[in-house]
């Protein structure tokens, strides 16, 4: 799609629109904690949402609202680069009710920042302003739950399963948990697929060539995993 704006394109933004932007934007980086202490954008929020067991609402507010966001805020998120974390924390913030239109990804993360010469810290970002946020409703269209997806196994023909782990995963050589393997009927397409080299993200094209390749159609429910 042609960019609204010189570095801003779709949900993504460049290392060089936030240089000019930080100021005006929540900034959130979605990596695990460890690696946010060992560098991270100045004034970037920690933001390692990630647990073994889904929040409440009010938990997931409160931590919206310490993260500094208040409605019609732009909130600019970003992981290492050629993540998972981003878009993952992405998902959660449009899922609890955060406009799409307010959420964007830096692409390419953190390693496109460092190449462009972005300034890195290592000291925690003062907390910022308390924000404003409230979830009023979640939007359950966008998330799958264990029985609607195990009923979608049984149905190539209408639903895509999209694994997005590596085929280390997929074909058994590693395993979570105590079992190896995929759901049958699963679709391999690795999260690591959708990068370029320097970790930004492929084309729209590219990317909709490789789910026309892997059999993803028009039409189908994609239920990722």
């Amino acid at each position: 799609p042609a960019p609204a704006e010189e570095g801003r394109y779709g949900h993504l933004v460049s290392a060089s629109w936030l240089q000019e932007n930080l100021a005006d934007v929540v900034l959130l980086d979605a990596s695990f904690a460890h690696l946010y202490k060992a560098g991270h954008i100045p004034g970037a929020v920690s933001a390692d949402n990630y647990g073994g067991q889904e929040p409440s609402r009010a938990v997931m507010e409160g931590r919206f609202q310490s993260w500094g966001i208040s409605p019609g805020r732009k909130i600019v998120v970003y992981d290492k680069g050629g993540d998972w974390n981003a878009t993952r924390l992405f998902h959660d913030l449009y899922y609890y009710g955060i406009p799409a239109e307010d959420i964007f990804i830096l692409d390419g993360g953190l390693s496109k920042w460092q190449s462009l010469g972005g300034a890195i810290s290592k000291e925690t970002s003062p907390a910022p302003i308390r924000g404003r946020f409230l979830i009023n409703k979640v939007r359950e269209e966008v998330r799958v739950r264990l029985p609607e997806f195990m009923v979608a196994s049984g149905d190539n023909v209408g639903n895509a399963l999209v694994d997005a782990l590596g085929v280390e995963y997929y074909y058994g050589e590693e395993k979570f948990f105590t079992r190896a393997g995929h759901v049958p009927n699963a679709i391999l397409m690795p999260s690591t697929e959708f990068f370029n080299a320097d970790k930004t993200f492929k084309s729209p094209e590219e990317i909709r060539n490789m789910a026309t390749y892997l059999g993803i159609q028009p039409g189908q429910t994609v239920h990722s995993h």
